[in-house]
Formats: structure tokens, C-alpha cells, sequence
């Protein structure tokens, strides 16, 4: 399961917290939690809480924190599955921080880091004066109001600061620049806190591993004969399990037998099939064709008369040529 993501979001007027504050819900699918807008809600609603909130109210005193972190808590059970809140306004005490802290170990979660967005006073200044002039709101066209503020601001939140520091989750976020620049800030150290999570909770299943197997060894202190009847029963699902095994074995060869046996058997059907197939085709090409009979051919007798005529001519004339050159060739050597 997917670890909570907790943010506690902080931001001196002027800031631009709120606008960061929107962007990080819509980008991890966060639940807002304003200390304000919930009171200001469970007035509405009529809760219980709602109740003793507005009557301490129109004694025109703080609402106590028992009843701040009793509404956070309906407001965690409302949502179950959520991947996380981020807290805004809230906690604005020390002892706000660790009320909250317990509560949200008892909910099997906790407080992933606490963001601050860090801005110079005279820069925070300068963007307050000119949104008074935009929004009209008279807390944000005086100086000397202004700069009590944030003067107030820094005296309350350094105790937090510090509290969040000792827990290693103080993040502190450059708040100058474009809204985008310093959106990804954010983005960087959140990614920085979710890994550092995760790292933090392998340590955590690691050692509960090591006391597992601790405890194993604790357990063969005591009771030897607790493993050795263990040992029993894994032989015993071993000794099952190959016995299954050599069942299945044979169960596909007797499976395996059959299934080429029929192959077999289908094989020569085919195969007798295609010889009468063949062999009927063959009878009807020989039916289909004529039978031809082979003559052999006879010389006729005037064909043979006419060549040995020839033959014997042409002996006589050869003997003829041979008697006329001789008796020349004779009278030559005689001469010589």
C-alpha cells in the first residue's frame, strides 16, 4: 500500500501560499485541511463540535485546540482512501504539532515534512502593498500593518521550525521567482521527502524482519520440540506433495498413451482413405485412354537388293582405279 503523503504548508503573508497550496492538491490528489474552513463548516453542519466551537466563539475566545484536533479527525475519517492532506494554518503551536502528531499515529500515518516558503520581508512588503491596491483589502494597503504581520508571523513559526527540524522534515522552499519555477521547487523536495519515506520505511520492515527472526531464535531456545514437530509436518506435506506429484506423472502418461494411439489410428484411416483415392483415379485414366498396339517395322526386300547393288559397285570401281595407277607407278621406279 501506497505510504500517505502529509504536507504542513507554511508561508509568511504574501508568499503565495495559497496558490501553491491549490497546485499541490490537484498534482497529488491531496485533501485540503484549513483549520478555518473546517470550523467555519462544522458551524454550518451543526456537529457537535461545531457547537462548542461557536459558543466558545461568541465569548469572543480561541477555540482550544482539543476541539481544533477533534474536528481534523472527522475531517480524516471523512477520508478514508485519500493519498494524503495537506495541512494549511495548522499546526500554529508546538503543542499543536505533537497533538497532531499523535493523532495521525493513531491513524497508522504521520507527517510527511513540513514545507515553509521563504520570502525576504521587504520583497513581501512590496507584493502586499501592490495586491491592496487589486483587492482593496485595507490590511494590505498600510506598511507599519504589514510589516507586523509578518513580524508575528516569524515569532510563531519559528517554534515550529525548530520542532520539524529536530524530526529531520523541515524543507525550506525559495519562495522568489515565477509561480511555475516555484511550483517545481516544491515538486523536487516532495519527490526528495517520498524517497527518503521509502528508504525510512525498508529500514523499518528490515528491523522488524531482524526481530522476527530473532524472536524464531528465542522460540528454539524455549521450545525445541515445538520445531522438531514443525520438521514433522513439513515431511510429512513433502512426502504428500510427491506423492501428488508421481500421481500427476502418471495420470499424462496414461494420457499421453492414449492420445497417440489415436493418432495412429487416425493417421492410417487417412492413409487407407488416400490409397483408394489414388487408386480409383488411376482406373479411370487407364479406362479413359486407348490402347495402343506397338508394330514393328519390316524393311521391304527392294530397299535391301538396292543396297547391296550399290555396294557392289562401288568395289569393282575401287579395284578398277587400283589396276590403271600401278602399272604408271611401276615404269617410273624402272626409269630412276
Amino acid at each position: 500500500m501506497e505510504k500517505m503523503l502529509n504536507i504542513v504548508l507554511f508561508g509568511p503573508p504574501g508568499a503565495g501560499k495559497g496558490t501553491q497550496s491549490e497546485n499541490l492538491i490537484n498534482k497529488y490528489n491531496l485533501v485540503h485541511l484549513s483549520t478555518g474552513d473546517i470550523l467555519r463548516s462544522e458551524i454550518a453542519r451543526g456537529t457537535e463540535l461545531g457547537k462548542q466551537a461557536k459558543a466558545v466563539m461568541d465569548r469572543g475566545e480561541l477555540v482550544g485546540d482539543n476541539i481544533v484536533i477533534g474536528m481534523i479527525e472527522s475531517k480524516l475519517d471523512e477520508n478514508p482512501y485519500t493519498k494524503g492532506f495537506i495541512f494549511d494554518g495548522f499546526p500554529r503551536t508546538a503543542a499543536q504539532a505533537v497533538a497532531l502528531d499523535d493523532l495521525l499515529q493513531k491513524k497508522g500515518t504521520g507527517i510527511s515534512g513540513m514545507l515553509a516558503l521563504e520570502v525576504d520581508n521587504e520583497e513581501l512588503v512590496k507584493r502586499l502593498l501592490l495586491r491592496g491596491k487589486d483587492s482593496g483589502r485595507a490590511d494590505d494597503q498600510n506598511e507599519d500593518i504589514i510589516r507586523n504581520r509578518i513580524k508575528e508571523y516569524n515569532n510563531k513559526t519559528l517554534p515550529l521550525k525548530n520542532y520539524y527540524s529536530e524530526q529531520g522534515k523541515f524543507h525550506s522552499i525559495k519562495g522568489i521567482g515565477s509561480i511555475d519555477e516555484i511550483f517545481k521547487s516544491l515538486i523536487d523536495r516532495i519527490t526528495f521527502i517520498k524517497a527518503e519515506n521509502d528508504l525510512t520505511q525498508l529500514e523499518s520492515d528490515i528491523e522488524h524482519l531482524d526481530m522476527t527472526i530473532k524472536d524464531f531464535d528465542v522460540a528454539d531456545d524455549i521450545a525445541p520440540e515445538l520445531l522438531l514437530e514443525i520438521d514433522a509436518i513439513k515431511r510429512v506435506e513433502a512426502e504428500e506433495e510427491e506423492e501428488a506429484r508421481v500421481l500427476r506423472r502418471q495420470q499424462k502418461k496414461k494420457a499421453a498413451k492414449k492420445v497417440k494411439s489415436l493418432k495412429s489410428k487416425v493417421k492410417s484411416v487417412a492413409k487407407k482413405k488416400v490409397v483408394k483415392k489414388a487408386s480409383k483415379k488411376i482406373v479411370k485414366k487407364s479406362a479413359k485412354k486407348p490402347v495402343k498396339k506397338v508394330v514393328k517395322k519390316k524393311s521391304s526386300p527392294k530397299k535391301v537388293v538396292k543396297k547391296s547393288a550399290k555396294k557392289m559397285v562401288k568395289k569393282v570401281v575401287k579395284k578398277a582405279i587400283k589396276k590403271k595407277v600401278t602399272p604408271k607407278k611401276a615404269a617410273k621406279k624402272k626409269k630412276r
